[in-house]
């Protein structure tokens, strides 16, 4: 992490620093968050770092670790499964939408999103990947007609991205999720609303078993 010039909204920067952080895995699940070693790396006094390590924890990306302090919050593939049961649900309804309202859908620049998914892919660079996937979910979100939407999956996001980390780093084949990613954005060029939604729907549906399971292989005592 780069160290922060001392600015008014210095609390909200180092907030952002360390959710990164932990969102990408470079602090590592049930990693301790030791105050002191958080303000020297990040350059500032351990007042900001301690007001953003409890908005983390509202956040529920870090956790008491009894009398020692905070540590990064351990994956739950049980609580993972859920945000993408719930995620299945919004990104079937997104498509769903997109795909019925041509003039929302159709601004949707898929051939760009799929191209930069799959040099993502060809690269190996997990960042690039999860970044991708990201930028596809999100341009469907936000051409749903439907702001809430998008509200709804923010506050679920931050989790499944570690999850995506660890995932994608793995033996999963990248390529069939961008397959699934061209077959949703044909649908929705097609203004196909049913096939979009159950595309969408099961993609999701999809990623969250494949996710469970490999967090339940991977980290047993997360569930």
């Amino acid at each position: 992490m780069l160290q922060i010039d001392a600015k008014p909204a210095l609390i909200d920067q180092v907030y952002a620093q360390i959710k990164q952080a932990i969102v990408t895995g470079d602090l590592r699940p049930s990693a301790s968050l030791a105050q002191e070693a958080l303000a020297a790396e990040l350059g500032v006094s351990r007042q900001p770092v301690s007001h953003a390590l409890i908005l983390l924890e509202k956040d529920g990306l870090v956790v008491e670790k009894g009398r020692k302090g905070r540590m990064v919050a351990p994956l739950d593939n049980h609580q993972l499964l859920s945000l993408y049961q719930v995620r299945a649900v919004l990104d079937g309804l997104a498509a769903g939408l997109c795909a019925s309202q041509p003039a929302l859908g159709g601004k949707i620049n898929f051939d760009d999103l799929l191209a930069a998914g799959i040099a993502a892919t060809k690269s190996k660079d997990v960042a690039q990947m999860v970044a991708a996937d990201i930028a596809f979910h999100t341009a469907i979100y936000k051409h749903s007609g439907n702001p809430e939407i998008f509200n709804a999956v923010q506050a679920g996001w931050p989790h499944m991205v570690r999850a995506m980390h660890i995932v994608l780093s793995g033996a999963v084949l990248a390529e069939d999720i961008w397959t699934e990613h061209r077959q949703i954005a044909e649908a929705i060029r097609d203004v196909d609303a049913d096939n979009a939604h159950r595309l969408a729907t099961s993609h999701a549906q999809t990623s969250g078993q494949l996710t469970f399971e490999t967090l339940l292989t991977d980290q047993p005592k997360s569930a």
